[in-house]
């Protein structure tokens, strides 16, 4: 018992150094646009996303591992074209990777799907 005072303090301070390594986005479908390294067929390769005219330009990449989802569903990496071009004022929320510039997950809303709070 002596010692877990000692412990957790060593914990504590290894999750205080850690850093966040991942950012979201948050805004809409049309705000991500696919670039000419973007392969349709597979749904891989960069895509750019761009939430307003003054906000920073983020380049990054779809790779195997992305998870992508509509309405909290899987959805096919190469259906995401078709529903950014059918949905494009729906909501998005985008994680990615800091440094590698790498996306962990998209998430994809349906553009009338209304949320009680």
């Amino acid at each position: 018992m002596k010692y877990l005072f000692s412990i957790l303090a060593i914990l504590f301070a290894f999750t205080s150094q850690a850093d966040i390594v991942s950012r979201d986005l948050v805004g809409k479908a049309a705000d991500i646009r696919l670039t000419g390294n973007y392969q349709e067929e597979s749904g891989l390769g960069q895509i750019q996303v761009l939430l307003c005219p003054t906000c920073n330009n983020y380049e990054l990449t779809i790779t195997p591992e992305t998870e992508i989802s509509k309405d909290g569903k899987a959805l096919n990496l190469n259906k995401l074209k078709m529903h950014l071009k059918a949905n494009g004022q729906a909501q998005m929320r985008l994680q990615f990777h800091k440094n590698r510039k790498t996306i962990f997950y998209i998430s994809l809303l349906s553009p009338n799907k209304e949320y009680l709070q």
